[in-house]
């Protein structure tokens, strides 16, 4: 076992280093980007910390899933924008009190398309996406540590244009069930595009490294979710955001005024907050300044930065819904159903 442990934490460790220190980085892919599940959407982003196991979170964090989810399945779906859809399936397959071994796919639509050929004259109409499968596995270090990894690998197809994609997702977890405290750190989307066809890239694709603080309380009932992500490169204001401005009929220069570290800090920083409103029903609401500075347009920002969610759970069924933003086109909803299946 302390191999094991040694292992992952030493992945964790260069996981970043490596794949950010490749200078060729190609377009990543939604699916594996965004959190689809309506829990950690309405929260605002992937959850690299968590009280209790989540089985919906285990598509993207396998260092979430438990022995404690057999017999689940979890299925997600995201309307995202024109006409595109993203969804997941993940099940655990087998599970003891050291491991948990889970299984699922992930997959974005970006719907149907006219076809010309170079003259003009249409042609057939083709759609597209992308399409992955992924398995993994959890291992309980020990009473409070949880570190798990899961191996995916798809392909991207648009007409004549194909690419396959391989990865891997690590993740480490410690609660405190006493102080109602858990903190974590999860590495997503680490892999490398190939045989790439067309006009497809190869090269890695873009990271996530993010490091999560959960808190609860024992008279209050609600839970408080601290994260930081894209750790792996400081600076992600887009180029010239902290240059000085000039005036355009004196020729004066107009210092920038935005203090600098404290801009590049809050554009890692997500904070979402789970409000229990019963044994059976949890609401979420969560706050994502980075999306809510870059998104403006025409100088509005409106629900920008802002998610909301809500979770029901009647018997073996528990239904989440989300509203989130993330193009100027309007808010995507997400649905997550988890069923308990009979043993």
């Amino acid at each position: 076992m302390r191999i094991v442990r040694a292992i992952l934490i030493l992945c964790l460790a260069m996981s970043a280093s490596f794949f950010e220190a490749k200078a060729q980085t190609v377009w990543g892919s939604p699916a594996l980007d965004l959190p689809i599940d309506a829990r950690s959407s309405g929260l605002g982003f992937k959850l690299a910390a968590d009280l209790e196991f989540n089985g919906e979170a285990g598509a993207y964090n396998p260092a979430q899933v438990d022995s404690v989810n057999t017999n689940s399945v979890y299925i997600s779906y995201l309307n995202y924008y024109a006409g595109t859809n993203l969804g997941s399936i993940s099940s655990i397959v087998k599970a003891t009190d050291k491991f948990a071994i889970h299984t699922g796919a992930r997959f974005i639509s970006y719907g149907e398309f006219d076809g010309f050929d170079a003259s003009g004259v249409a042609t057939s109409n083709f759609s597209g996406g992308d399409y992955f499968i992924q398995s993994g596995v959890n291992f309980k270090l020990d009473s409070t540590v949880s570190a798990g990894v899961t191996l995916w690998g798809g392909f991207r197809n648009l007409a004549m244009e194909n690419v396959g994609s391989m990865g891997v997702d690590i993740a480490i977890m410690k609660r405190w069930e006493e102080r109602h405290m858990a903190v974590g750190v999860l590495v997503s989307g680490a892999g490398r595009q190939f045989a790439g066809t067309g006009t497809q890239p190869v090269g890695f694709t873009p990271i996530n490294v993010s490091a999560g603080f959960t808190k609860g309380f024992n008279n209050a009932p609600f839970v408080l979710f601290l994260n930081m992500q894209n750790l792996q490169k400081w600076d992600l204001a887009p180029e010239g955001t902290y240059d000085d401005g000039l005036d355009p009929l004196t020729g004066e220069v107009l210092p920038n005024s935005t203090w600098v570290f404290g801009d590049q800090l809050i554009r890692h920083l997500n904070i979402g907050v789970e409000l229990k409103l019963g044994p059976n029903f949890k609401a979420q609401v969560g706050y994502d300044h980075r999306r809510r500075t870059e998104m403006i347009a025409q100088g509005r920002q409106g629900t920008n930065g802002f998610s909301i969610g809500a979770g029901m759970k009647m018997g073996d069924l528990n239904v989440n819904f989300a509203r989130n933003t993330y193009h100027f086109s309007g808010s995507s909803t997400h649905l997550t159903i988890s069923l308990n299946l009979p043993s």
